[in-house]
């Protein structure tokens, strides 16, 4: 078949089957399924299938001669009424267009302080939120960085945090940061707050398994599910929401004062 041809049918908004087959009994005249199938090159089941819709489109009718099911294909005037549905298509999506405009403009509207959330998964996922959040707080300029977070679980997805003591995106930017952790290991980062513009207090682990890593600088928050076979973490933007979560550290934070008194 004239492959050109069928690209050119094509484009009037039939399929390539549909264009395979409607060419197929046009060139053959009223045919058997069985006879348009070999003709096109479409197994017989799908052939009369493609028939089925071709008729529907009225592009094909079909007769019965000596019990036998006929199919012919319309004359290609025809073709126009492909057209003619994709224009009333075309009519139907402007008015569905004009009819959900004032819903989306709703949502361009929403007040700018509108809480921002982003999600990621796996390793690289939880990798990128560390480096948009130390990217975009260093921006920002906070007087401190406010983070929880369980050591053991930490160290397996940010080795780089154990071997240099402390998270070298924050230390580069040169921010300070109060961190309540956990560890299996025990206290184990009051040595070198000092060098890390640390300020550090350990909660047990016994008792507090802080299975969520938690980070806050500026208006972010960044949340770390890191105790579950795939990792997860969410990027929160929202000031009132930051504000919110900095009330809670701080609660956390004298919490943890009798731990580090021993």
């Amino acid at each position: 078949m004239n492959e050109e041809l069928i690209k050119q049918v094509e484009d009037l908004g039939l399929s390539n089957k549909e264009a395979r087959v409607y060419l197929a009994n046009l060139m053959l005249g009223p045919a058997g399924v069985q006879q348009i199938a070999d003709a096109s090159g479409i197994k017989r089941v799908t052939t009369y299938v493609i028939l089925e819709a071709l008729v529907n489109l009225g592009l094909v009718s079909q007769s019965s001669h000596a019990k036998k099911t006929l199919f012919n294909a319309e004359a290609p005037d025809n073709l126009s009424r492909l057209l003619e549905k994709r224009e009333q298509s075309l009519e139907d999506q402007k008015q569905h267009l004009q009819e959900l405009l004032p819903q989306l403009t709703k949502l361009k509207t929403l007040p700018k302080d509108a809480p921002s959330v982003k999600f990621y998964d796996g390793l690289e996922g939880v990798q990128t939120i560390n480096k948009m959040f130390f990217s975009a707080v260093e921006k920002m300029k906070p007087e401190c960085i406010y983070g929880i977070s369980n050591l053991d679980l930490l160290y397996q997805y940010f080795p780089q945090v154990e071997d240099e003591g402390a998270n070298p995106e924050r230390v580069k930017s040169g921010l300070k940061s109060r961190f309540i952790y956990t560890s299996s290991k025990g206290p184990i980062m009051k040595s070198t707050d000092k060098e890390s513009n640390r300020e550090s207090r350990f909660v047990p682990i016994e008792q507090y398994a802080l299975e969520c890593d938690m980070s806050i600088g500026g208006n972010l928050i960044a949340l770390l599910a890191l105790n579950t076979p795939k990792p997860v973490g969410i990027i929160i933007e929202s000031e009132q929401i930051a504000a919110g979560f900095k009330s809670l550290f701080e609660l956390a934070w004298g919490a943890a004062a009798p731990y580090n008194n021993l």
